[in-house]
């Protein structure tokens, strides 16, 4: 059974699930969202899956978008899995409704806890983030406890209801949820470079939003962030600063490579 799996991802955390299930599975394409920015998506296969971290509780900017380029009519069975540092809020729940706006539908909807996520500076969050965490109720497992588990439900594809936080923790994250999406695009404007920088481009190449370009071979935001940090995650020179020092996580999935994370299509 062919299976198509739509990935984003900054760290590579979220690359790094996509393998594995597609690897469980056999015959199956990995597409990163980002390429589907501005064209439509229509899979042929039967099972399709949309795999993404958490941003401030709630889907990617791009990964929502992608929704409105995403024709999965043709398919027996949608699901989602969400990747977080410990809490998801009410981002499943969310999607589904974002698909059922098109006719489409979300068949079932995961979460697993994932190290490895950027952490910028100066955000000021750590009393929120503290308390919608407490709100949320227990955890869910970290990845490589539930990921088994679940390829086992999307190889049966097993319905189940989209998974979500506890009530409280579920609508407080989706509020602020709101609020943090708004100021991401204009975010970069924390965003600098200290003397390390070559001018490789790297950053603008792995820009999943095409909001970086070389100018005077430094990079320059053109204020269409996406907030995922990364340009900093992935920076060869670590050049990269945020508010004028170096980010406070530069965590990324250990097997992914700068490399794994081009996601332009190759041209011969």
């Amino acid at each position: 059974m062919k299976t198509t799996l739509y990935y984003y991802t900054a760290t590579g955390n979220s690359l790094a699930i996509a393998r594995a299930i597609a690897n469980a599975l056999g015959d199956t394409s990995l597409v990163p969202i980002a390429r589907h920015r501005a064209a439509p998506a229509k899979p042929a296969s039967e099972r399709v899956g949309i795999i993404f971290p958490i941003h401030a509780w709630g889907p990617p900017r791009s990964v929502e978008e992608f929704l409105g380029q995403l024709d999965s009519g043709g398919a027996r069975y949608c699901f989602a899995l969400a990747s977080c540092g410990g809490t998801a809020a009410n981002a499943l729940p969310r999607l589904r409704s974002a698909l059922r706006k098109r006719g489409g539908r979300l068949d079932a909807g995961f979460i697993v806890r994932s190290a490895g996520y950027f952490v910028s500076n100066g955000s000021g969050e750590s009393g929120i983030i503290d308390l919608v965490r407490r709100l949320s109720g227990p955890l869910y497992p970290a990845e490589p406890e539930r990921l088994p588990s679940i390829i086992e439900e999307v190889r049966a594809m097993k319905p189940n209801r989209p998974e979500r936080n506890a009530p409280a923790g579920s609508w407080l994250g989706s509020f602020f949820h709101g609020m943090a999406a708004q100021s991401f695009a204009s975010g970069d404007t924390k965003y600098g470079t200290s003397d390390a920088c070559t001018g490789c481009g790297a950053c603008a190449r792995l820009c999943p939003r095409d909001n970086i370009a070389l100018e005077g071979n430094r990079p320059a935001w053109r204020h269409d962030c996406e907030n995922c940090g990364i340009c900093a995650t992935w920076c060869p020179s670590r050049a990269i600063t945020v508010n004028g020092i170096a980010p406070a996580s530069l965590g990324h999935h250990p097997e992914i490579k700068l490399a794994d994370m081009e996601w332009r299509e190759a041209r011969g």
